[in-house]
């Protein structure tokens, strides 16, 4: 008989030793992990038994364990006759879209206007040496989306069980096993660029085509529908037509939401949020967050998730990377976006978070396309006042907090990528955002030891957190008025992150393949 059992283990303990201790013996399966650091660290496990019967009921009884419910497999509904779907974008939502389909009997045809990923990596490399941005392939665009250059994080508050669909694909082309059960999940940006091809020799294994280097500039949505798309590498223009297609297009697509505008499609602005990335050394958080015990061998390192009300503003802290290394993500040319970016083994010397404060969809009379111009305005701003050469502004805390300029010698040597110049970011910031983060880091340093330091350093802008911009959608997930086409993902106002892009990106396919039942 199967069996759940919890238990807590300090990182000094031995795990197996403790299962013995309460009559435990022999294989069982870690379920969940997780770690507790509000007081003394200790590690929280679920684990798996497979007892006799009459052992498993005396450990019920006791209420040492609890009856194991085994997670559902994901159903993925067939279909009778086929139908040809066009995916635009290869972040998660369009990847794991397109699985789907083809698993169901789609004629599925990926549309991405970035490079695959070694391509792209060295577009990148090109962008923070040399300063060459390709406008179409760069960390925001290209195979695997925005998070191939991230964390990889994997944590999201979706109670969605395909969650556990999207781990399962993800360990199959290379990730870590332990992602199945730890409860802040992440896979590192070394990891993603080799899960990413995988994945996608995968797909074409199932039969996807991809069109790399092709951007969509037109959507004619009728009976079918027809996309227009220009192959960047030759400079032409193509024309096909599709039975359904997914819009994965990511929240950086800015150009393919004005099109999408002009074409009549049904857009709301949603709340996101906008402020600063905050550079620690990772010594000081694991300080913080551990205590005496910073330098035990067995914790990880330290991580936060923080927040604040500064005058019905939230401020909160978002994305952050321990071991980590903030980075220039622009997709525009002349503009400056900051982000976030870490290995698997979280090994560098400093952690980094984005510390953002709220925006309102009223603060821009309700408008998602004056939201993405307060974001331009801001990353052009940055771009300048740094140097025009895309260097990040960057500003010591205290600085920051008291109002003054910042000396070269106190920015920090390490924990960016390419470059970062002093700037008086409380000037650069509207006003109403930096009174906002003068309030939450005042508010943080009573109740935070080490947060508000002499070694933090503030790096600016912080702009892409999520899309501005929600694309209606009816119940079966097609767009307001366009039966035939379905937004997904982050850019679409339906996601936050790699995980829950995936299970809507998911969503959307179940519900097409379910149309051609």
């Amino acid at each position: 008989m199967k069996v759940e059992v919890d238990i807590k283990v300090k990182p000094e303990e031995n795990l197996e030793k403790k299962l013995k201790e309460i009559g435990l013996f022999g294989d069982f399966k870690i379920l969940k992990k997780s770690l507790d650091a509000r007081k003394r660290p200790e590690f929280h496990y679920r684990l798996l038994f497979d007892l006799p019967e009459k052992a498993a009921d005396r450990l019920i009884t006791e209420g040492i364990a609890k009856p194991y419910k085994p997670i559902e497999e994901l159903k993925i509904p067939s279909v009778s006759k086929p139908f040809k779907v066009a995916v635009v974008g290869s972040g998660p939502a369009g990847l794991f879209a397109a699985y789907v389909l083809a698993k169901g009997g789609a004629d599925v045809t990926v549309f991405e206007r970035g490079r695959i990923v070694s391509q792209r990596e060295e577009d990148v490399q090109r962008f923070w040496i040399k300063r060459e941005l390709d406008e179409n392939s760069n960390v925001q665009f290209g195979e695997g989306g925005a998070g191939t250059f991230s964390d990889g994080k994997l944590t999201t508050r979706v109670k969605d069980k395909k969650k556990y669909f999207v781990y399962k694909l993800f360990v199959e082309h290379g990730a870590p096993s332990e992602i199945l059960y730890l409860s802040k999940p992440h896979i590192g940006t070394d990891k993603l660029r080799k899960i990413i091809p995988s994945f996608r020799k995968t797909l074409e294994s199932m039969g996807v085509k991809f069109k790399f280097s092709s951007l969509v500039y037109d959507i004619e949505p009728e009976e079918r529908v027809k996309l227009f798309y220009e192959n960047l590498l030759f400079q032409k223009d193509f024309s096909e037509e599709f039975d359904e297609v997914v819009l994965a297009i990511g929240n950086s697509a800015r150009d393919t939401f004005s099109m999408l505008k002009k074409r009549g499609f049904h857009t709301v602005a949603k709340p996101f949020a906008v402020g600063v990335r905050i550079i620690h050394p990772q010594r000081l958080i694991n300080r913080m967050q551990y205590g005496r015990f910073h330098e035990h061998p067995e914790l990880p390192p330290a991580e936060y998730s923080i927040t604040a009300k500064i005058k019905n503003r939230g401020v909160f802290s978002f994305c952050m990377c321990p071991g980590g290394v903030v980075i220039c993500s622009s997709s525009e040319r002349e503009t400056v976006v900051s982000n976030g970016m870490s290995n698997y083994a979280r090994e560098g010397v400093m952690a980094n978070s984005a510390i953002v404060v709220q925006m309102f969809p009223e603060d821009f009379a309700n408008d998602p396309f004056k939201a993405i111009e307060f974001q331009r305005s801001l990353e052009k701003k940055a771009f300048v006042a740094a140097g025009g050469n895309y260097s990040m502004p960057a500003q010591n805390l205290i600085d920051f907090l008291k109002g003054k300029e910042t000396s070269l010698r106190k920015l920090p040597k390490h924990g960016f990528i390419p470059e970062i110049s002093s700037v008086r970011l409380d000037k650069l910031l509207p006003g109403f955002i930096t009174c906002a983060l003068k309030g939450a880091f005042k508010y943080w340093e009573k109740r935070l030891k080490f947060f508000v330091s002499e070694e933090a350093t503030l790096v600016g802008v912080e702009t892409r957190t999520s899309s501005p911009i929600k694309m209606l959608r009816e119940r079966n997930f097609s767009a307001a008025g366009f039966p035939n086409v379905y937004p997904a993902g982050e850019g679409a106002g339906y996601a936050g992150g790699i995980t829950s892009s995936a299970i809507d990106g998911i969503n959307v396919a179940i519900s097409i393949l379910e149309k051609y039942g």
